[in-house]
């Protein structure tokens, strides 16, 4: 099968300046039927009560990552994030994770612990707290190789072991000093690199990839028959929008242009050079550490 590498492609050269070469529209029509329109940043988005407690459907599984983006209030105290065995208040709790704001010596920490049997581990880890009032709030925990790996506004924060398995974990809370609470999602596994997946992103439907970039490129690629669309990431040594930090990318097929978002920002749009409706597969590689990949209706805000 034939592959044609100019057929939407661009490279985003991250060196403190990003620098886009979209193709251009096929037509006049194609620009105007091309203009931009509002999605939202998040699949599954909306605003959820506070405090926040939701059942599982099933435990954690290993390269799963658990996300919740919300905003942080004005006089912030303290933000707890928890894995529980059961719905009640003294079950099994093999991850807490408190966010101090205000509490002493504590401030401006978060304190990793669990709790079992009744009683709190005496093993109480503290890291540095990326959080500041009146700030987004988005923390992302991995749960991979026997440790969490936590994420807070996009950047690993800290690695902590896990210390009870989490079969029978049935529940996830979130409550303290947040004023909205927008996102919570789980999903993901560990992706073979380069991955690669059957992938009907047909006009109306979006795909989002959330990966962890581990060296200096990333290419996300999509195919079709005779045709492919090409995204390449190239991390320079200087300083970077989102080297070292978690990224979201997502792509929305419209019916005259693909519709490109970095970080939740429109990045580019790039007229279809062809049928919208036969896309086939993913391709994902490089120097990248993927943690989500899902297609999903892509919802106006």
């Amino acid at each position: 099968m034939a592959k044609v590498w100019f057929v939407g492609a661009f490279v985003l050269l991250l060196t403190g300046l990003v620098i886009a070469a979209p193709a251009e529209s096929s037509s006049e029509e194609g620009k105007e039927k091309s203009k931009e329109k509002g999605y939202r940043q998040y699949v599954g988005e909306q605003e959820y009560h506070l405090p926040f407690k939701t059942r599982i459907s099933e435990p954690f599984k290993e390269g799963q990552t658990i996300h919740a983006v919300g905003n942080v209030s004005k006089d912030p105290k303290r933000i707890d994030f928890n894995f529980h065995k059961g719905g009640n208040d003294d079950d099994d709790m093999p991850l807490h994770l408190s966010i101090r704001f205000d509490e002493g010596i504590f401030t401006g920490k978060i304190v990793y612990n669990t709790f079992q049997n009744g009683n709190w581990s005496t093993d109480e880890q503290r890291i540095s707290s990326p959080y500041k009032a009146q700030d987004e709030f988005d923390l992302r925990v991995r749960i991979k190789g026997g440790k969490y790996q936590v994420f807070g506004n996009r950047r690993e924060i800290g690695v902590f072991e896990q210390r009870q398995p989490l079969d029978g974990v049935n529940h996830v809370s979130i409550f303290g000093s947040l004023d909205s609470l927008r996102v919570f999602h789980y999903g993901g596994t560990i992706f073979a690199n380069p991955y690669n997946a059957i992938a009907k992103l047909t006009p109306g439907k979006r795909l989002d990839i959330s990966a962890l970039p581990t060296g200096n490129r990333v290419n996300v690629n999509l195919y079709r028959e005779g045709v492919n669309m090409h995204y390449k990431c190239l991390f320079a040594t200087t300083k970077v929008p989102f080297k070292n930090e978690v990224f979201d990318l997502t792509i929305i097929n419209e019916a005259f242009s693909f519709q490109l978002f970095v970080n939740g920002k429109r990045f580019a749009t790039f007229a279809h050079r062809g049928s919208p409706n036969d896309i086939e597969t993913l391709e994902i590689d490089g120097n990248v550490d993927v943690q989500t990949v899902t297609i999903n209706d892509a919802t106006k805000a």
